[in-house]
């Protein structure tokens, strides 16, 4: 079985990926800003030492450092790392100009956890994947980075989310070029339109439908190999 480390997992997608990670025989991580949610707590008492639930903020380099290093003792590697914390701030039905009602405080703190967080988590946790076999990162990313016509609504989550492909398409770039010999799979990948908090407003599935297709992807079931692997939770590549 394999060892994962899931950012945001309590709530939403994130809360799906660990409760499925344990449903599958995986040794779990859980990221979490609180570690006394009443979900993760629940699983804790069900799975016991299956499930190492850390208290940390993404955005915070000196929470993830200390969180890295409290694991040494009892982790010598992680084999998938799933990047799925987010905030998604405003609604489409706001009735504003998007240009000069910008909400510069909000825009700034979305960047910090969508784009930095991402950032900040796999500079701390990335060494755990190098020692696995069979390593594997998913970026949680969104259809929202799409650079085509429409799709003005959410004008910061949009840029954090096309921001956060750029940086998974670069390390990507790295890992193929110069240390192929890991076997780093990476991807970059819209979970589908989910019925959670974040997601309400478009809700299509349930994030237990969205969990099962990133297992497929990370057991390997679904392994599309694209140059730029930008895919859906289905496995299917995006347009970008």
């Amino acid at each position: 079985m394999a060892t994962g480390l899931i950012t945001g997992a309590d709530m939403g997608l994130g809360f799906e990926l660990t409760k499925l990670g344990l449903l599958r025989g995986n040794t779990m991580i859980a990221i979490v800003l609180h570690a006394s949610g009443e979900n993760i707590t629940g699983l804790k008492s069900q799975y016991g030492e299956k499930l190492t639930i850390i208290a940390a903020d993404i955005t915070d380099e000196a929470s993830i450092r200390d969180a890295a290093d409290r694991i040494s003792d009892k982790f010598k590697q992680i084999d998938f790392i799933v990047n799925n914390a987010g905030v998604l701030f405003g609604s489409k039905y706001d009735k504003i100009d998007e240009i000069v009602d910008l909400d510069v405080a909000k825009f700034r703190k979305t960047l910090d956890v969508n784009v930095t967080g991402m950032a900040i988590v796999l500079k701390y946790f990335m060494p755990y994947l190098y020692k696995s076999s069979c390593p594997v990162i998913i970026n949680i990313t969104s259809e929202a980075a799409y650079l085509g016509s429409g799709g003005y609504n959410y004008l910061s989550y949009s840029v954090s989310k096309y921001a956060a492909n750029m940086y998974t398409q670069k390390i990507r770039n790295y890992l193929h070029d110069e240390r192929p010999e890991l076997g780093v799979r990476i991807f970059m990948m819209h979970p589908g339109r989910m019925q959670t908090v974040m997601g309400a407003e478009n809700a299509q599935i349930p994030s237990s439908e969205s969990a099962e297709g990133i297992y497929k992807v990370i057991e390997g079931e679904t392994d599309p190999k694209l140059e730029i692997p930008f895919i859906n939770y289905k496995g299917e590549a995006m347009p970008h």
